[in-house]
């Protein structure tokens, strides 16, 4: 590590681990992330490779920022911006979160989204474990490993990507889709800010599918009608059967 101290160890997964850094001769602290490339295939390592590509090119102050990447023998190591926590955590913390809060991430969420859809890239992977909290109460939108860049020719996608709970219509049904199933994806996420569990909930993928397909979304009354209407506006109005 000639470029960086590692400091503590912040989370890890199937991917690798994430440790708290800082820029050696300076005071920058930051996210460094290992990636082992033992045990990976070509097919897995090309991708990895085109995660930190679309990454290196994205400057927008709700997406978390890549300040370096580089490899050695047996890793890929990429360091970011550090974030303080993540929305999912907040989530497990405290059950849900207030409309006037929700109200802020979702804006800041819908900006990054805005960002990304207009350079032609879907995230793909959206969920409230995605979301990363930066100083002063900024949202932070990370995990681009399912991203897809679309070439100018490329108007619908069709590989299954993403996390079921989140997964639009078109993508539990396998039929191809665009960027509004991250726009699906987001009105799961502001659902589940305010009421605690997301919309469409089983431990059945067989039953999931079926749910989220035919079932309406079902509203707790403490939820505000003209939220209902915002989300649904946001992330939903493309599904058939409404609000």
């Amino acid at each position: 590590m000639e470029r960086y101290h590692v400091l503590d160890l912040i989370g890890e997964g199937s991917f690798g681990r994430v440790y708290k850094g800082r820029r050696k001769h300076g005071g920058e602290v930051v996210a460094l992330k290992f990636i082992p490339k033992v045990g990976r295939s070509d097919k897995e390592l090309r991708a990895l490779k085109r995660e930190i590509q679309i990454m290196r090119d994205l400057r927008h102050p709700n997406i978390v920022r890549m300040l370096d990447s580089y490899e050695t023998d047996r890793e890929v190591v990429v360091v970011t911006e550090y974030a303080e926590g993540e929305l999912f955590q907040i989530l497990e913390d405290d059950g849900n979160l207030s409309e006037e809060l929700v109200r802020d991430v979702s804006a800041q969420l819908v900006s990054a989204l805005y960002y990304l859809h207009s350079h032609r890239i879907l995230h793909r992977d959206m969920k409230p474990q995605n979301i990363l909290l930066g100083k002063g109460g900024s949202i932070k939108l990370c995990d681009f490993g399912f991203a897809r860049e679309l070439s100018l020719d490329t108007l619908v996608v069709r590989s299954i990507k993403g996390t079921p709970l989140y997964m639009s219509p078109e993508l539990v049904l396998e039929r191809p889709y665009d960027h509004r199933s991250d726009l699906w994806a987001l009105g799961c996420i502001v659902y589940e800010l305010l009421v605690g569990t997301p919309p469409f909930y089983t431990h059945s993928i067989f039953q999931l599918v079926s749910i989220i397909t035919q079932q309406a979304v079902r509203w707790p009354r403490s939820v505000s009608p003209e939220l209902r209407v915002r989300i649904y506006y946001m992330g939903w109005k493309y599904r058939r059967g409404g609000v």
